[in-house]
């Protein structure tokens, strides 16, 4: 079944969207829309698309599938300026890196059959624009979806099995915890490298030559400050909160690390050291090979529980490589099939949701 699809922006997400699209076989049409005319032009001259639209809504219209792949403040601007176009069936999808206040807004503007599912793919460079785009960039990315009570799972499958075609790894998240998870491991980072660099910056104007000595931990740790701004400025607005509780617990940590180098406290700055070298070398990677465990999950045929199910595999930090749903023929119940890479993984899957009352069946080990 071929399939159409709009991007809402053709930046450097947007665009390696759009080009991982077109190699898609079943991807019959890409239609970009970009604010800049010149913007949206070059994503058709690179292959992104294959044609350009004036409007969010003339570029929806007929789409089975709609990234917005626009700064986070201006997503529910753009979604309501293209719902009256929506097709019915459409699966709208955003790409923004705080969720909470999007999956909130866009609801009240979505039109009756179209399903928004609030995503954030974990990738970029410190380059940014259309120019900077590549497919590649999508191949082993987290890409976090953030389901809701009112997500269909048709509309689901159809968009996790669309990512995993990019050769992204899928995991869904409430989409406060994914906010508050955000804050720590991607917005802290962030404004961590800023305050670094801002501080090399102003050391060097007093000791020329400074930032010509940079090696490459300086250069690996605030690689992320030379990103673009603005989209920096409308992630502190919408996550604020929990990025301020995490400045402030950091900071904390660092004064206390301050009073343990002024004291000399080898022994507990060693402690230290050594425990975030053990964590850093704990940080899990991709599991590349494995058995593929197929779980069955009996359920009660309702958008409810598919939120609930994947949300809690997403909370063990483990990719759903394929999901599918069965319908009984009586009605009201269903199956969800959930396929996991590796026995370990399978089997916390299996506990985890035995846990929170599902009849987990049938467990093919």
């Amino acid at each position: 079944m071929t399939m159409r699809a709009a991007l809402l922006g053709t930046g450097l997400i947007g665009g390696s969207i759009g080009l991982a699209l077109r190699k898609l076989p079943d991807v019959e049409e890409v239609v970009a829309y970009d604010l800049d005319p010149a913007v949206r032009a070059q994503a058709v001259e690179r292959g992104a698309a294959h044609r350009q639209s004036e409007s969010p809504a003339e570029a929806v219209e007929g789409a089975d599938v709609v990234f917005v792949a626009a700064p986070v403040g201006a997503i529910p601007d753009l979604i309501a300026a293209a719902a009256p176009r929506f097709k019915r069936g459409a699966v709208v999808t955003d790409v923004g890196s705080t969720k909470s206040r999007v999956v909130g807004e866009v609801a009240k503007s979505l039109p009756d059959g179209v399903t928004f599912i609030g995503g954030h793919p974990m990738a970029g460079t410190e380059n940014e624009g259309i120019a900077a785009a590549d497919p590649a960039l999508l191949e082993g990315c987290w890409w976090i979806l953030t389901p809701t009570e009112h997500v269909e799972a048709t509309a689901y499958r159809t968009l996790h099995a669309l990512l995993s075609s990019f050769g992204a790894r899928v995991m869904a998240l409430d989409a406060d915890r994914h906010d508050d998870l955000m804050a720590i491991i991607s917005h802290l980072p962030h404004l961590t490298a800023t305050t670094l660099m801002n501080l090399a910056a102003e050391r060097g104007e007093e000791h020329a030559g400074l930032l010509s000595l940079a090696a490459g931990g300086f250069r690996d740790v605030t690689r992320v400050a030379a990103s673009n701004p603005d989209i920096w400025l409308d992630i502190c607005a919408e996550n604020g909160v929990a990025i301020s509780s995490v400045l402030r617990e950091f900071a904390g940590r660092l004064l206390e690390l301050s009073d343990l180098v002024q004291a000399g406290s080898r022994s507990d700055l060693r402690e230290r050291f050594l425990s975030a070298r053990e964590a850093r070398r704990n940080l899990p990677g991709k599991q590349v090979d494995g058995e593929l465990v197929e779980v069955l999950v009996p359920i009660p045929d309702r958008p409810a529980v598919l939120a609930e199910v994947t949300t809690t595999v997403g909370d063990l930090g483990i990719n759903i490589e394929d999901l599918q749903i069965t319908h009984s023929e009586e009605g009201g119940r269903g199956t969800l099939r959930l396929l996991i890479l590796g026995r370990e993984a399978a089997t916390r899957v299996r506990d985890a949701l035995s846990a929170r009352g599902y009849d987990v069946r049938s467990l093919s080990l």
